[in-house]
């Protein structure tokens, strides 16, 4: 059994915890102050939520995400976009980031969400190859704060098929017409 529990935030009760958190690790994600830590919680607990994971009761890592994009003025609820993830250093070999994706992903499918979008770092290849496993690249571009990313789309289903199981989802086809016939 994993020693790692997780839980969807409640803005109320754990929006001060997230934000100290942010700000703990705020150079790695390149955050300038406190401020920006709070905006952004902000912003996560209005347009979706924060789910954070403990070790025991120390929390050690947190995922904000909104639902459907800011462009589109978060409308579309089947679509979450995971917006910022941090563990703090100790943890970041350990099982507690994949034990969170799949918890997060999860909730996110009993919320009614089919689809995911992520961005990884253009910088690091460990994560870019694991995104690659259960969604497709959709795009470059850099984050605010200058760093070049990839931005992945995906099912959640699949994501969780390959994650669960480490198989990806076999494409199917829908109609007769679908189907290829060889030699014929």
């Amino acid at each position: 059994m994993s020693p790692y529990t997780f839980k969807v935030c409640n803005q109320v009760e754990d929006q001060e915890e997230i934000v100290d958190f942010l700000f703990d690790i705020r150079e790695e994600l390149y955050l300038p102050d406190r401020q920006v830590c709070q905006e952004i919680v902000d912003l996560c607990f209005a347009h979706g939520g924060v789910i954070a994971g403990y070790d025991g009761s120390h929390l050690v890592a947190m995922l904000g995400y909104f639902y459907g994009e800011s462009q589109c003025d978060y409308v579309n609820r089947e679509t979450v976009f995971m917006y910022v993830a941090g563990i703090q250093e100790p943890y970041r070999l350990t099982r507690v980031f994949y034990k969170g994706l799949v918890f997060s992903l999860q909730q996110f499918q009993k919320a009614g969400a089919k689809a995911i979008k992520l961005q990884a770092e253009a910088a690091n290849p460990y994560t870019n190859k694991l995104y690659d496993r259960f969604a497709q690249s959709i795009g470059r571009g850099k984050t605010l704060r200058g760093k070049d990313v990839i931005t992945y789309s995906g099912s959640i289903e699949d994501a969780l098929c390959y994650l669960q199981h480490g198989k990806r989802q076999r494409v199917l086809p829908q109609s007769a017409d679908e189907v290829l016939t060889v030699g014929g």
